[in-house]
């Protein structure tokens, strides 16, 4: 199984949430003009905690160990666009999600 050195993986799974709420929030503020600076606002406010938070995941963890996890913002992002924007998903987006997640895994085995 993948294990991360650092005793709380909670960092990087904090540090994932916080890049996709970024996203989100952008996504949003293209929706809401009206509302567009201070959702830009917000948006960066995610991306700086999470660049705060990477670096102590950083600090404790090998590069190459942690990486392959920030592909699984991109299942964050599939789902938020399901979900609330209610996108159409085509069999091939699925597929090609599925693929980033086994890489993901076949890198953490890998180890």
């Amino acid at each position: 199984m993948m294990q991360l050195q650092i005793k709380r993986v909670d960092f990087v799974l904090i540090a994932i949430l916080l890049q996709s709420f970024s996203f989100m929030t952008i996504k949003y503020a293209s929706i809401y003009e009206t509302y567009s600076l201070i959702l830009l606002g917000v948006a960066f406010a995610f991306i700086v905690s999470r660049a705060y938070i990477w670096q102590i995941v950083l600090k404790h963890n090998e590069l190459s160990r942690v990486y392959p996890f920030n592909s699984l913002v991109q299942v964050l992002i599939f789902v938020y666009a399901v979900v609330l924007f209610g996108e159409v998903v085509s069999f091939w987006h699925v597929v090609g999600l599925g693929l980033m997640v086994y890489g993901v895994i076949l890198l953490g085995k890998s180890r």
